[in-house]
C-alpha cells in the first residue's frame, strides 16, 4: 500500500469509451456500413463529414427506440438509403422507423450488409489513454477496483484480457448503473470508506453514481449523444483526460485526508 492511504478505497470503472475506445470501432464499422450502402444503390452522401452524416441517422433512430443506441442495425442501413435518397436525417429515421425496405435494396444484400456490419464491429478496441499506468497506480495502493457494466460481462471480461488488462481490476459487475447498484455493492463489500466511479457517460456513468454519494470522475469519449445533460447540471467532481489522471486524483486525495487525520 502507497505511504500516507489508511482508508479501503473501491474504484468503479465504466468499460467501454472508459477502458477502451469502443467508439473508433463503431465509427470504423459506421463509416465502412456507408460505403456498402453506397455501392448497393449506386448513390453518393454530398456532405464532407461522412460520420457525422451516419451518426445524424443514428441519433435520430435511437432517440425513437426503447434500447436506444442499441437499436437493430437493419434500421440504421434502411435509414441511410432514405438519406442518401434526400431525405433528412430525422425523416429517413421515421421511414426505417415504419420497417419499409427501401426500393432500392433488396432484402439479400441488405442481409449481406448487416453481417458486414457485425463483423466490423467485433474489431478489437484499442486501450483509452492512461489505462494501464492509473491501473497499476490503483493496484499498488490495495484499491478495490471494479469494472461496471450494462453489457455482457463474459463480454467485457474477454475483451478485458485481450487487451491486457486482467490481473488489475478485481471483477466485473453486470447491471443497471442505478444509484442502488452501487449501494449494494458498496453494502456487500464491507461498506468502504472511500468510493470513486469513473466513467465517460454523465447520464448513465456519472448522475447515478452521484446520487449513490460516490466521488465522480469524468473522463469524456469520442462520441457525445445529443441527448446528453449539459455537464454542469450533472456536476462531476472531477474531469480528467485520462485514466492514469484520475488515479492520481483518488490517490492523492486519499493521501491527503489521511494526513489530516493523523495531525487532527
Amino acid at each position: 500500500m502507497m505511504s500516507g492511504i489508511e482508508r479501503p478505497i473501491t474504484v468503479f470503472v465504466d468499460a467501454d469509451n472508459t477502458l477502451w475506445d469502443t467508439n473508433q470501432v463503431f465509427a470504423g464499422a459506421q463509416l465502412a456500413l456507408l460505403a456498402q450502402i453506397e455501392a448497393a444503390v449506386g448513390l453518393k452522401a454530398a456532405e464532407r463529414d461522412r460520420l457525422s452524416y451516419v451518426r445524424a441517422c443514428d441519433q435520430a433512430i435511437a432517440a425513437r427506440h426503447h434500447d436506444g443506441l442499441r437499436y437493430p442495425p437493419h434500421l440504421l442501413l434502411r435509414a441511410l438509403v432514405f438519406a442518401l435518397q434526400g431525405e433528412t436525417s430525422e425523416a429517413a429515421a421515421r421511414a426505417a422507423w415504419s420497417n419499409h425496405l427501401p426500393s432500392m435494396l433488396g432484402r439479400a444484400d441488405e442481409e449481406e450488409i448487416v453481417q458486414i456490419y457485425f463483423a466490423a464491429l467485433r474489431a478489437p478496441p484499442g486501450l483509452r489513454s492512461g489505462v494501464i499506468e492509473g491501473l497499476v497506480r490503483l493496484e499498488k495502493a490495495n484499491a478495490t477496483v471494479l469494472i461496471v457494466t450494462e453489457a455482457a460481462s463474459a463480454r467485457v471480461e474477454e475483451t478485458a484480457t485481450k487487451l491486457g488488462l486482467a490481473g488489475h481490476f478485481t471483477r466485473v459487475i453486470e447491471g443497471k448503473k442505478r444509484p442502488d447498484l452501487y449501494r449494494r455493492v458498496l453494502r456487500l463489500s464491507g461498506s468502504p470508506a472511500a468510493a470513486y466511479m469513473i466513467g465517460d457517460q454523465l447520464d448513465r456513468d456519472i448522475a447515478p453514481a452521484k446520487e449513490a454519494g460516490l466521488t465522480t470522475i469524468y473522463f469524456p469519449g469520442g462520441f457525445v449523444p445529443r441527448w446528453t445533460p449539459d455537464k454542469d447540471k450533472i456536476g462531476p467532481d472531477f474531469q480528467v483526460s485520462d485514466l492514469a489522471e484520475a488515479a492520481a486524483i483518488i490517490l492523492a486525495g486519499e493521501e491527503a485526508r489521511s494526513d489530516h487525520i493523523l495531525r487532527a
